[in-house]
């Protein structure tokens, strides 16, 4: 899974790219320094891709899990095929408001978005799983999660 710091000017070596527009508390461009990551575990047969970033004042977590293992040019939606994603979202966090798009086990979807793999290279197989090496896009409508402070709708992009 990858982790990523925070903010706009806090990257040197930049793989990973979320812009969000929109809600101007959470507005902004912010870099990941580490390539983003999947992992497949053969027990379940699931796969799964995150992209962290924490910083002092603003924290994004996003979280895809689907069947199988990560396929270039496979692409999930909270809009197309729901069914297949077993939970996602994305959490953008800033002091009290919170705004999302997420859905999973038996939690209401709020917002949208859509992963996109555009290339996928395997690590070393485990006995338990393997990591891979993913690049994509994810892009999301995120509405304020209920009971935060968060006002107004944003949209994210993200590149890794």
């Amino acid at each position: 899974m990858a982790a990523c710091g925070l903010g706009p000017t806090e990257s040197s070596n930049e793989t990973c790219t979320i812009t969000i527009t929109g809600a101007p508390a959470i507005a902004g461009t912010y870099t990941c320094p580490q390539r983003a990551v999947a992992i497949w575990l053969v027990s379940t047969n699931v796969g799964a891709v995150s992209l962290n970033i924490s910083g002092s004042t603003k924290t994004i977590t996003g979280l895809f899990v689907f069947p199988g293992q990560p396929i270039a040019g496979a692409t999930y939606s909270t809009e197309t095929n729901p069914a297949n994603l077993q939970s996602y979202g994305f959490i953008v966090t800033a002091g009290t408001a919170t705004w999302e798009f997420s859905a999973g086990q038996s939690k209401t979807p709020l917002g949208s978005g859509t992963l996109t793999l555009s290339s996928v290279a395997a690590g070393p197989a485990q006995a338990s799983g393997t990591t891979y090496i993913v690049h994509g896009t994810v892009d999301g409508t995120l509405v304020p999660s209920p009971g935060t402070t968060a006002t107004g709708t944003a949209t994210m992009h993200a590149v890794f």
